[in-house]
């Protein structure tokens, strides 16, 4: 009987499938399923969630999700209630996307469930930062001190979290240089977390009620890192480090040009923050990461530069790591770092592999998009299949 093998064996062929095949073996039998409940969540890959063209009118309620572990399947999703072609997806939890259509109402959508959470309009603002619609369909943004007219407002790394059993839920983004806007279950408005005068919001992550963000001058030459704790009623600053790493140097001692191209924290398992800047050359297509932990020491905080991750994986466009064993197939490989590419000239996007041992990068799953306007819609994200 395959219920009866021994649990050791049993979880010794569950840890060599891929993870769709891993899924399937869930309805084995009993044993079966509860073995593959333990190794699952290790075998996640990103898979590729691409929206309709705004144009096409034909497939307005259907988008289309890429599973590059399953011999690259397409599969194809209809929701009567949501008009893909007009609206974006600004970020996902899980099986959850954080959505924006184009009248800026903002929605979270399960998009194997369909249930939709609408959010409050986003001119409610319970804060400095005010914000009001007019009559030619702009927007008025102003603070006392400031007051721009806009035709579309900034939406800076949105984040958020959800309990998939009881719904509660937190939802933050960067309302570019102006404030950071949140809102919980319950809340008929937007809260404001209001950002220092010549400091834009440049990277959030939200992980164990707390939120990490980093903030930027204009010319991005000095920032600094902010945490605040959201366990209580009102968010509660604990953290600030000034004078976040980085500097225009070469890597490269042969000559070859490498700047900064984006930099984010990251939060890992345990909790440590990690300031990590990805660097590319000009002309060609390398990439290379610097990681840097950051901690107190007394009075000072400091940055400490990471020569590795571990047993860990870092998902760099998350903003998080996770668990990896490089001994189960399909699962993510230790002291790695994913991250995503586009290429516009040929409509490409692709995760990569950066393997922070050797140094080098690897290719692992891409797709062709039919259009510009597909690759810019498109999102990698991590689905969630935990059964109750």
């Amino acid at each position: 009987s395959w219920s009866e093998l021994p649990q050791d064996l049993i979880n010794s062929v569950l840890e060599r499938l891929d993870f769709a095949d891993s899924r399937r073996a869930e309805s084995v039998c009993s044993s079966w399923y509860s073995a593959a409940k333990r190794c699952v969540a290790k075998k996640q890959i990103p898979w590729l969630i691409l929206l309709p063209d705004e144009d096409d009118k034909i497939n307005n309620h259907w988008c289309k999700l890429f599973n590059p572990g399953e011999k690259d399947k397409l599969y194809k999703i209809r929701d009567e209630d949501v008009e893909f072609a007009n609206s974006y997806c600004l970020a996902t939890y899980g099986n959850w996307l954080f959505m924006v259509d184009y009248w800026y109402n903002l929605y979270l959508l399960n998009i194997f469930t369909h249930e939709r959470i609408d959010l409050p309009p986003v001119e409610s603002q319970l804060g400095t930062t005010k914000l009001e619609r007019t009559l030619k369909g702009w927007f008025c943004i102003s603070n006392g001190h400031r007051k721009r007219n806009r035709k579309d407002i900034k939406i800076v790394s949105p984040v958020f979290w959800i309990d998939e059993h009881t719904k509660e839920y937190l939802v933050l983004w960067g309302f570019g240089e102006w404030c950071v806007a949140y809102s919980k279950k319950g809340d008929t408005f937007w809260n404001q977390i209001q950002i220092p005068v010549d400091y834009g919001c440049s990277h959030m992550v939200y992980k164990d009620q707390k939120l990490y963000y980093l903030l930027k001058d204009y010319i991005g030459s000095n920032g600094f890192i902010k945490i605040f704790d959201f366990s209580g009623e009102i968010p509660r600053e604990t953290f600030q480090c000034g004078g976040v790493p980085g500097n225009i140097s070469s890597l490269d001692p042969t000559g070859n040009s490498w700047r900064i191209t984006n930099a984010k924290l990251v939060v890992t398992v345990t909790g440590d923050v990690l300031y990590v800047e990805n660097w590319a050359t000009l002309f060609t297509s390398l990439w290379s990461f610097r990681v840097y932990k950051v901690y107190s020491s007394g009075l000072f905080n400091k940055y400490e530069q990471v020569d590795s991750l571990g047993n860990e994986a870092m998902v760099f466009d998350l903003g998080i790591t996770v668990l990896a064993n490089d001994d189960i197939v399909g699962g993510f490989k230790r002291n790695s770092i994913y991250y995503k590419t586009t290429c516009r000239g040929k409509n490409t996007t692709q995760i990569c592999l950066f393997n922070f041992e050797t140094k080098e990068m690897e290719p692992l799953h891409k797709f062709d998009c039919s259009s510009q306007e597909q690759l810019a819609r498109s999102l990698w994200f991590l689905p969630s299949f935990k059964q109750t």
